[in-house]
């Protein structure tokens, strides 16, 4: 049993319900792109880097170019409708956890696929910068997850062994990534099922149900950040 003294973020679907404001973005940018997009696809790109998710789309609808088109769409349309909103729309029990986080002296950091100036608009707009520690984004690694250096860079940018640090993520390459970095995690799974699809004309490729996901070995599966805050706080830190 080691006392845990650094939580570990991931941000998108995670921190923030920004997992459903891209997957809106998908929905309309395939109408105009012609893409056929359901929620299954979407899991495949979740915690992966831009470079990263145009190569999964790409395999998924074996076209290349037109791919790289949409995906831009996407993310112009995301900060656009995020500069229309001015919130990113913080997750149930964030509050909670980085208050808790501070109150037992425990460092925070936040790891996350998004480039840095992503992340600092995000925490900027929920007023959460001030609760954070260290920061490590997707554009500061040599590699992406599942590859385990950006929680690796996370524990030594905050001077703490993996050992004493605990991960929490929603996407599955997130999941490995702690898996493989050997640090504790907690998955809280971003729940999109109940979302639309769009038929186009440029149909899915593959057949989704044979893309596996990678397996799924999380220390714990949880609902919230609130029960990861209530868990730690019932084990005194210590797991």
């Amino acid at each position: 049993m080691i006392k845990k003294e650094l939580f570990i973020f991931d941000m998108d679907g995670l921190m923030f319900d920004t997992e459903r404001l891209v997957y809106e973005c998908y929905l309309e940018t395939a109408k105009i792109h012609g893409f056929e997009v359901k929620p299954e696809v979407f899991n495949h790109v979740l915690g992966k880097t831009q470079g990263d998710i145009i190569k999964t789309l790409q395999y998924i609808y074996e076209v290349e170019e037109e791919v790289v088109k949409w995906r831009k769409d996407i993310v112009d349309l995301k900060f656009q409708l995020i500069e229309e909103r001015k919130t990113v729309r913080k997750k149930t029990g964030l509050l909670e956890i980085l208050n808790f986080a501070k109150e037992q002296q425990i460092k925070t950091a936040v790891a996350s696929s998004s480039k840095r100036k992503v992340i600092d608009l995000y925490l900027g707009l929920e007023d959460i910068t001030p609760y954070i520690d260290v920061i490590v984004a997707g554009d500061e690694v040599s590699n992406g997850k599942p590859n385990p250096e950006i929680f690796l860079t996370a524990c030594h940018k905050s001077g703490v062994s993996p050992d004493k640090a605990i991960v929490m993520e929603d996407s599955p390459a997130g999941i490995n990534a702690a898996l493989n970095a050997k640090i504790t995690s907690f998955h809280i799974k971003d729940d999109l099922s109940d979302m639309p699809s769009v038929n186009g004309p440029i149909k899915i490729a593959k057949n989704i149900k044979e893309l596996i996901l990678p397996s799924l070995k999380p220390d714990y599966r949880v609902k919230s950040l609130l029960d990861v805050r209530d868990f730690m706080q019932t084990h005194e830190l210590t797991i």
